[in-house]
Formats: structure tokens, C-alpha cells, sequence
């Protein structure tokens, strides 16, 4: 807690009007200036010890969980944490062009609902936006600076050529989504104008503030006010030790895992400090055994993203990261169990029905109660702009073997739900109820509201806003 001084009082000596009068001043007039003169002495430091006394008060509260006074008033200027997003390319039968961008501004529009600019939120963090973009996704980028991304165009910071390790050099073009071109969110690295950077996918939403994992990363670990932000972090591993100094919050993708294999980073999010030392390895092994022939391979995205940061972050930097509960943050809905695919073998008959995390007491994330959940990603369930409203293991259903058909639906309704609550603001701000055009669709409305005319990537309803409606909400909804 900062030193608190008790003020100094000011005294204006002035002269009576008539002039200096020659006459000595009474006893009893000597005794009440002494008097007045003691009084506006004491009242000042009765002030201070009051403002010590309520300080300690505060502290005593986040001593039993409380939030002190200093974490409820907000600094004149609230921290401003940056929200990264990367484009690596422009469509696939995943998405659409126009899927894409909507999926940019309904995440745009949850990452404002979740910040300080939007009264009721909770959160006292403000934030900037960052469009990582490949060189190869620049032509479908445009949209993005009007909506209030910063764009930056790069290429990917490792050339195939470049990677020493044989295997991974001649493999990595085949990886899931992007191959090499994937390394380029290792960008968000470089972002070091703000404490803190937050890079996911496109596919994603922000769902519930995360106050409390940025509280735990900038507040020294030993105040009262740290240790309270430490104690609300929700951590797949409780028992585990936080490190003195978070240098990254991650998940990893156990429902690709067999049990009691090494777990892949899940590349769809991760929150981390920027302007530490990254060092690019390229150490993989000649054998499908993964990064440093350690185990980090043999599931989609090991030989780009997935494995290199589960990697960097076990092997070159250990104790530096925080595992988040999977079901609470980055959340897919994903089937934990060993009952399936993907990776599944049949002949593991005592594997069959275990938790992927090989632990017993595994939080099923098909049943998690939205309420818990801070943020969405749309993997599993499916991306909300693809309309996908059947169960069946059809490419682009909702495959019943590795999710949960009623939990995807309620999973798709709040990414639709953030939508329609930026339509009606375009609409209230900007007088233009053409963006309405885009709720007309008939198909499931109850989960879709309006946004799906029919099953299927072709059955989506873009928003229907032009350049200039956007600008105008970036300036009148999200300032």
C-alpha cells in the first residue's frame, strides 16, 4: 500500500483592517489563538489516522476474499489489455468470407460487452484490438480496420525451409488448418504496448470478464490484492502451484489425447505477457514422437501450433504458465472421455471410458452450466455461422461422438444472442433498420434467432451493414 502523509495545514496571516494596533494583546485573546492554532493541527491528523484506519479496513476485507478499495475505485485511466485475433486465409468449408467477418465483429462486440466501456460489466480493464493477418488472408482483411482492429500484415516468422528438424520440415504443410502459415500468431508476442495480450481464434466469444486471471498477472503475488486475484483463478489442476510470476494462461486439447499421453496446447487461446524472450525451436524429432522427441505429437495441430507452445512452455520455459479449467475458459463442449475419436483404439479395452486427463472426477464440459463459462469457442459445436442444427456424423453436423447435441445448441445461441444485441445498437444509433434484413431466416430461430434461412454454410444471413454503418457504431456503440 502506498505511504500516505498527513497533509500539512496552510496558515494566511492577515492583518487587521485598521492597520497593526500598538495595543498588547489580552491573556484570554492569547489563550484563543493558542486554542484556534491547536485545533487546525489536530483536525488535519484526525483526518489522516481516519483515512489509515479505513485503508487497513479495506485490507482486512481481501484478507477474507473481499475486493480491497484500490481494486473497486478504477485508475483515471483504466489498463488497457490488447485482444489479438489472427486471419491466416480467407475461407474453407469451415467458413465463408462472410462468416469470417461476421465471426470478427460479434467477437469485436464481446470483447466491448466484457470491458470497462460497457456499464454493468464488472470488468475495470479497457482494451485495444490487433488483427494478426497473413500475407495470404490480406484481400478478405479490409473490413477489419473499420470495425477497430489495428491490422498487422505478416508473413509466417518461420520459413519451412529454415526448420532443421527433417520430419517436421517435410510434414508441417500438411498440418491442420494452415501448416507453417499457423506460426504466424506467434506475432501476438510481439505486441508489447500493453501488460497484457489475449490472442484466440476468430471462431471465439468472449462470454464473462476475466478481471481476475489479468488481476493475478499484474499484481505483485505477495500483496493482499494478489493473492485474492490468485485465489479466484479457475485452474484444471488446483492443487498445482501458481508461479510467482504468470507469464501465460493456456489449455490444452485433452479430448485429442489418449489417456495418460502428453496433452497438445489448445492454439485457440492463450493469454500471456508479451515482450519476454520467445525463443523459436525447431527441435523436432525425425519419429512422429513430436517436439523434442518428448511425446508433444501424434494429434491435429502437434507439428505447428498445438505442440510447439505445450512444448516451449513444459520443456524450455517450465513453471511459468497457468493451466485454466478447459470447460470454463476456451470452452468447446468437447467430449472428455475415452469413448470414441478422435484417437481412439479399440484394443486399449482399459483405457475405454476413462477421463482423456487420465484423473478421476473429471468435469464432463458437455454439461458445464453456461453461467460458468467465460468465453466460447466454436470448434466442436460448431461455427454459429455455419447453421449447423442437425446431430449426425455427416462433415459439418454436430457429431454426437465427441459433443453434446442440446449443449451445442444452447453453446450456438449465445454467439447468436451477442449478435442480435449489436444489430438492435446499429439499429438505436444509427437510425438504418436495414441491419434487421439479417433476422429474417425461418430456420431454428429459437437457437438462431433469425440469422439462418436453412441448414448449412449456404443457409446464413450476413450482417447487413454497410462500410459506413460500421464505422459509425465503431465511433457512436464501441468508444
Amino acid at each position: 500500500m502506498a505511504r500516505i502523509h498527513p497533509p500539512a495545514p496552510v496558515f494566511v496571516l492577515r492583518a487587521p483592517r485598521g492597520g497593526a494596533s500598538s495595543k498588547k494583546p489580552s491573556l484570554g485573546s492569547v489563550r484563543r489563538l493558542l486554542l484556534l492554532l491547536l485545533f487546525a493541527l489536530v483536525l488535519p491528523l484526525l483526518v489522516w489516522l481516519n483515512h489509515i484506519v479505513l485503508s487497513n479496513a479495506g485490507n482486512d476485507n481481501v484478507a477474507n476474499g473481499e475486493p480491497s478499495a484500490s481494486l473497486q475505485t478504477p485508475p483515471s485511466k483504466p489498463i488497457q489489455i490488447a485482444y489479438a485475433i489472427s486471419l491466416i486465409k480467407c475461407g474453407d468449408f469451415q467458413s465463408s468470407t462472410s462468416g469470417l467477418l461476421d465471426a470478427a465483429t460479434v467477437l469485436r462486440h464481446s470483447v466491448h460487452a466484457t470491458s470497462v466501456r460497457t456499464p454493468g460489466s464488472g470488468s475495470k480493464y479497457d482494451y485495444k484490438l490487433y488483427a494478426i493477418v497473413h500475407s495470404n488472408a490480406k484481400d478478405c482483411s479490409h473490413i477489419l480496420s473499420d470495425l477497430g482492429y489495428e491490422v498487422l500484415i505478416k508473413d509466417s516468422p518461420v520459413q519451412i525451409s529454415e526448420i532443421k528438424g527433417e520430419y517436421l520440415r517435410k510434414n508441417v504443410h500438411k498440418e491442420w488448418c494452415c501448416g507453417a502459415d499457423e506460426f504466424v500468431k506467434l506475432y501476438a508476442y510481439t505486441i508489447d504496448e500493453h501488460p497484457i495480450v489475449v490472442h484466440t481464434d476468430i471462431d471465439f466469444m468472449y462470454y464473462q470478464p476475466m478481471d481476475s486471471l489479468f488481476d493475478a498477472m499484474l499484481l505483485p503475488h505477495d500483496s493482499e490484492e494478489g493473492r485474492a486475484a490468485r485465489k479466484q483463478i479457475e485452474m484444471e489442476y488446483p492443487e498445482k502451484t501458481i508461479p510467482n510470476n504468470i507469464q501465460a494462461y493456456l489449455t490444452r486439447d485433452y479430448h485429442q489425447v489418449i489417456p495418460g499421453r502428453k496433452a497438445a496446447f489448445q492454439a485457440g487461446f492463450i493469454v500471456l505477457k508479451p515482450s519476454q524472450e520467445v525463443e523459436i525451436t525447431s527441435a523436432a524429432s525425425p519419429a512422429r514422437n513430436g517436439w523434442g522427441g518428448m511425446g508433444y505429437g501424434g494429434v491435429v495441430g502437434s507439428m505447428a501450433m498445438q505442440g510447439l507452445p505445450a512444448y516451449y512452455y513444459d520443456v524450455i520455459r517450465p513453471n511459468t504458465t497457468v493451466e485454466l479449467n478447459g470447460c470454463r475458459y476456451n470452452h468447446m463442449g468437447a467430449n472428455i472421455f475415452y469413448e470414441d475419436v478422435p484417437n481412439f483404439i479399440k484394443r486399449y479395452r482399459d483405457l475405454h471410458g476413462k477421463c482423456r486427463r487420465n484423473v478421476k472426477g473429471c468435469e464432463d464440459c458437455r454439461k458445464t452450466d453456461l453461467s460458468l463459462v467465460k468465453n466460447i469457442h466454436y470448434t466442436n459445436c460448431r461455427k454459429p455461422w455455419n447453421c449447423a442444427g442437425k446431430s449426425s456424423t455427416s462433415k459439418g453436423d454436430i457429431d454426437p461422438r465427441t459433443t453434446d447435441y442440446e449443449h451445442c445448441m444452447k453453446v450456438s445461441r449465445t454467439w447468436h444472442e451477442m449478435r442480435t444485441d449489436l444489430e438492435g445498437k446499429i439499429a438505436n444509433v444509427t437510425g438504418d433498420a436495414a441491419v434487421l434484413e439479417g433476422q429474417t431466416g425461418s430456420y431454428k430461430e429459437d437457437v438462431f434467432m433469425g440469422h439462418c434461412k436453412d441448414d448449412g454454410q449456404a443457409g446464413y444471413l450476413p450482417i447487413v451493414a454497410s462500410k459506413e454503418i460500421m464505422r459509425q457504431v465503431a465511433e457512436k456503440v464501441w468508444n
